[in-house]
């Protein structure tokens, strides 16, 4: 079975409408959601998702997207963070590519341990990293 990384970038597009990729969002998540894929997620992805829909969307948003994701337990997995995943990120945190987060490079290391090469977002660093971009 196919394997799909759902990014920060991807959330927030399809949970705030005024977002610039939001109708290519929705078009996506709704092939992702007809084909045999597995979907992941890490605790860092919601962590960062929950702060950035609060502060772009407001709480209200925040909700509908946590009480998502408990209603999708088993058709989401959402992935723990690893220790291994965190030092395998800094070989890509000490690169110097502008903006590029830790939550990222966190992302990368933990696709390369579960196999993952395709991600469900918008941001180019992953296929800078080697990963395809869902479209």
């Amino acid at each position: 079975m196919d394997k799909v990384f759902w990014d920060t970038s991807g959330i927030k597009a399809l949970r705030d409408e005024k977002d610039e990729f939001h109708q290519i969002a929705v078009s996506v998540w709704s092939k992702l959601n007809n084909k045999n894929v597995e979907i992941y997620v890490s605790n860092y992805i919601i962590d960062e998702s929950y702060t950035l829909l609060r502060l772009r969307c407001g709480m209200g948003t925040v909700k509908l997207f946590r009480d998502y994701l408990v209603d999708m337990i088993g058709t989401i997995k959402v992935e723990r963070v690893k220790s291994r995943d965190e030092i395998d990120a800094w070989k890509w945190f000490e690169k110097d590519w502008s903006k590029l987060s830790f939550t990222d490079c966190v992302s990368f290391a933990l696709m390369k341990r579960l196999g993952i090469k395709r991600v469900f977002g918008f941001d180019k660093h992953f296929e800078k990293a080697g990963f395809v971009l869902e479209k």
